[in-house]
């Protein structure tokens, strides 16, 4: 059986209100940047894993990637 994947929306607003203190996981962002770019954007989304590609209609494709600064 395959392991259930969960992921919590919790705005930084939120998680100061209720001491929520968690490290964010670039996948974790990803499909944040995915949900928000939905609300403006028509086009196909894809998960490769480390980045999230974008195909619009008129052809163009890009590819989204974030790697945590330390």
């Amino acid at each position: 059986m395959a392991k259930e994947e969960k992921h919590l929306f919790l705005t930084e607003t939120e998680s100061a209100r209720y001491g929520t203190d968690f490290k964010i996981e670039e996948h974790d962002l990803l499909t944040d940047f995915k949900v928000l770019i939905k609300e403006y954007y028509v086009a196909t989304f894809t998960d490769d894993g480390n980045a999230l590609i974008l195909n619009f209609t008129n052809g163009q494709k890009f590819k989204l990637a974030l790697t945590e600064i330390k």
